[in-house]
């Protein structure tokens, strides 16, 4: 069933760019069934009850409400040359919850203007994938600020090449060792094309950010974002 995002399920109409991909794209008439979203994580069938070129408006049938996911995964991503929409749609398929765009001593591109591109292609993954809950997409920041006033969270990784890396059970079996649970919060840091600077590793390590393996090879920062998101969401999502 198409879905439409509102800003309250309650409000009955459709907004005016969501009104004319409902009309003049999908080609919905009055009497048809539609599923209308918050990005807060409700959701509600909704019979189209007026469908006019200026109005579409819907009347509620159903709802529910969806639970977020058991683990709060909020990705820090140096913007690499070529695959920040990938990774934005991709992070919002995988349910991250948080979004924050860096600007690394090593990234070349310019994040001005981004902003309102991230979020519509956010929005749009979350119809795609049935996901309720729009991810928060933070204005891009220096890396370096960043580093010294971490989000709070009950775990921090840093995607890393260097020896001390540890793969993903590895620091979850020691996370969890005695009584402890799985964290419901998790970072991770994922570094542009030739990863972060020493300084910025540096000061990641310094903030308690654990260096975290992909394992043997050398990822493009889009791969190692999404390997690392698609590990989290298997170990942790339970």
């Amino acid at each position: 069933m198409d879905r439409f995002f509102v800003s309250a399920i309650d409000g009955g109409v459709l907004a005016a760019d969501e009104a004319h991909h409902c009309r003049e794209v999908l080609r919905h008439r009055s009497g048809e069934t539609i599923t209308v979203f918050d990005g807060r994580g409700n959701e509600a069938r909704c019979e189209i009850i007026e469908c006019r070129p200026d109005r579409v408006a819907y009347r509620v049938l159903t709802r529910q409400a969806t639970p977020r996911l058991r683990c709060r995964v909020v990705l820090g991503q140096a913007i690499p040359k070529r695959s920040m929409d990938l990774i934005v749609q991709k992070a919002t398929e995988l349910g991250v919850a948080e979004l924050y765009p860096l600007i690394s001593d090593r990234t070349v591109v310019e994040a001005t203007g981004k902003m309102e591109r991230w979020r519509a292609i956010a929005l749009e993954a979350c119809k795609q994938s049935g996901n309720n809950w729009l991810p928060v997409i933070h204005p891009p920041q220096p890396a370096s600020s960043f580093l010294q006033n971490l989000p709070t969270v009950e775990l921090r990784l840093i995607a890393s090449l260097q020896p001390d890396a540890r793969a993903l059970k590895t620091i979850l079996a020691e996370e969890t060792s005695g009584s402890r649970s799985l964290p419901a919060s998790v970072l991770v840091l994922v570094g542009p094309e030739g990863d972060f600077t020493p300084a910025e590793l540096a000061l990641a390590k310094a903030a308690g950010c654990r260096p975290l393996s992909l394992g043997p090879l050398v990822l493009r920062s889009e791969t190692a974002a999404l390997y690392t998101l698609s590990i989290l969401h298997h170990e942790l999502q339970v």
